[in-house]
């Protein structure tokens, strides 16, 4: 009998695994770094921008590559956030014009001349709570994970990471009890699974300003914060919009003694 569908599939994924440098999953796609690669080069080959690449493999320094390092290859995802966000740009009285981060556009020469430029904001947020950060921006798991996480203590205050309006404020699928903050540049920010929000809908809040208290609602193992920057309906990696000078202090080896995570999201 010739060898069977199974065979042939595990077969190729064998192969996969020791020669591609590519690999395509239910989950998404990983590339591995090869000699001579740059974020630009593998941006370019994947049509991705160079930004979003960084951000979601949390890489500040393009200089971080390692030969043999997977990269996940960001796509197109869904946002819990989209139809909100959507209403409130076509609410929004003042239709002042964005002014978008200007990231490197992938072109067909991209792999042997655009420059890995990685850019940060560091000034336009402020953390918004003292804690450590027990998940990162990125992949976890085999899945997206569009925010940060920092432990702490239930029922410590929440503050606004910068001035805004509150465009929601209950509870959402997953998240438990979240907050929505719009800001200037067409910016969001997200404060979810808290205990209480002390905050209205259509209230405008001031940087600082405690608009809930750290809680273990939806899906959530613990009490901590899943806080998320959003770019229109985009999510982007908060610690590039963060100080260095930080209230939390990252937990280098994953969840230990207590610090909690979200399940999902």
């Amino acid at each position: 009998m010739g060898v069977g569908m199974k065979s042939l599939s595990f077969l190729f994924l064998l192969l996969c695994t020791a020669s591609c440098t590519t690999i395509y999953t239910a989950r998404g796609a990983y590339y591995r770094i090869r000699p001579g690669d740059t974020l630009a080069s593998v941006a370019g080959r994947h049509h991705v921008e160079l930004q979003d690449l960084a951000e979601i493999n949390n890489i500040e320094n393009s200089k971080e590559l390692k030969v043999g390092q997977n990269l996940y290859i960001p796509g197109a995802t869904v946002s819990s956030f989209d139809r909100i966000i959507q209403r409130e740009r076509r609410r929004s009285k003042n239709k002042k014009e964005r002014t978008p981060w200007k990231h490197s556009k992938p072109s067909p020469s991209s792999e042997t001349s655009q420059k890995a430029v990685i850019e940060t904001d560091r000034g336009r947020f402020t953390w918004p709570i003292h804690g450590t950060i027990s998940s990162l921006y990125g992949m976890r798991n085999g899945r997206r994970h569009d925010g940060i996480d920092i432990a702490a203590r239930s029922g410590t205050p929440i503050t606004a990471a910068a001035d805004g309006e509150v465009v929601y404020s209950k509870r959402m699928r997953g998240y438990g009890n979240l907050v929505l903050l719009k800001h200037t540049d067409d910016f969001f920010t997200v404060y979810a699974h808290n205990s209480v929000n002390l905050v209205k809908q259509g209230a405008k809040i001031r940087k600082g300003q405690v608009v809930a208290k750290v809680g273990r609602t939806g899906r959530a193992t613990g009490p901590h914060l899943h806080f998320e920057v959003r770019e229109g309906t985009r999510p982007r990696n908060p610690l590039f919009f963060l100080p260095k000078t930080r209230y939390a202090g990252k937990n280098e080896g994953g969840p230990k003694d207590g610090i909690v995570e979200d399940e999902n999201p």
